[in-house]
Formats: C-alpha cells, sequence, structure tokens
C-alpha cells in the first residue's frame, strides 16, 4: 500500500493526500483524497469501492476520449465529489504536488455544487470539500 498523509482533520473528516491512488483504504472512508494518479477509469472503481468522500487527482493530459479523467463522471454517479488538476501543474506521482501546486482543470457536477471550479488551487479544492463532508457528516 502506498504512504498516505493526513494534512487536515475538520470534526471525523480528513484531508488525505498520497503519492498514488493505491493508497485509497476504507479506513479513509468519508474523507478527502488527494493523490497523484490519473483519474481513470480504475481509480473511479477503487475511489466508489473505498466509499471515499471525495477524490482529487491529476487529469493526466485528459487523454484519448477523456480517459484520463473518466473516474469524475463515475464518482458523480454515487455522488461522490471529484476533480483534476492540469497534468502541467502538478507532477504525476507525487500527491503533495497534486496538493500543493495543482490547479483544478476539471470537477464532476458534484463538486461544483460545493463550489469547486477549475482555475481554483487543488489545496482551496480540498479545503472546500473537507468542510462540505464535516458540515454533512456523512
Amino acid at each position: 500500500m502506498a504512504g498516505t498523509t493526513i494534512i487536515k482533520q475538520l470534526g471525523n473528516r480528513k484531508i488525505v493526500v498520497a503519492d498514488s491512488a493505491a493508497g485509497m483504504d476504507e479506513k479513509f472512508k468519508g474523507d478527502v483524497f488527494v493523490d497523484g494518479s490519473h483519474c481513470g477509469q480504475n481509480v473511479g472503481e477503487m475511489t466508489i469501492h473505498n466509499k471515499m468522500g471525495a477524490m482529487i487527482g491529476n487529469d493526466a493530459g485528459m487523454g484519448k476520449n477523456k480517459a484520463g479523467i473518466a473516474a469524475l463522471k463515475m464518482c458523480d454517479e454515487h455522488g461522490i465529489p471529484a476533480a483534476a488538476v492540469a497534468a502541467m501543474s502538478a507532477k504525476i506521482g507525487d500527491g503533495m504536488s497534486t496538493y500543493k501546486d495543482g490547479q483544478i482543470s476539471v470537477a464532476n457536477e458534484t463538486a461544483k455544487k460545493i463550489g469547486v471550479s477549475a482555475g481554483m488551487s487543488a489545496k482551496e479544492a480540498a479545503d472546500k470539500l473537507l468542510e462540505s463532508l464535516a458540515k454533512s457528516g456523512k
């Protein structure tokens, strides 16, 4: 399992950062998970399976047929807010770079309803997601 770092906690919800989406685990159920991985289909499956509260990853340049952000739609279908940072704004495979340097390039509809939008920093987006999750008590 990939290493994880808890950046911030609000109530019983946390912002968890990892270099890889492989760091997702059910012990982080309901938390904001920020990672350096692409947001492809397998990351969507992991996010849903591990019941993450929210997810921010890398758009990996979007990819053919937007394969690099397929997780966002999948998460939307399960009510999970998700977003991706622009590949050129953060190092792929480096969760701290995603969190500290990343600029959101795309967000799903669930994340947009919370106030996450293209152009904001990943750190600001993670904070908005954390505040929303902590208030909802989910």
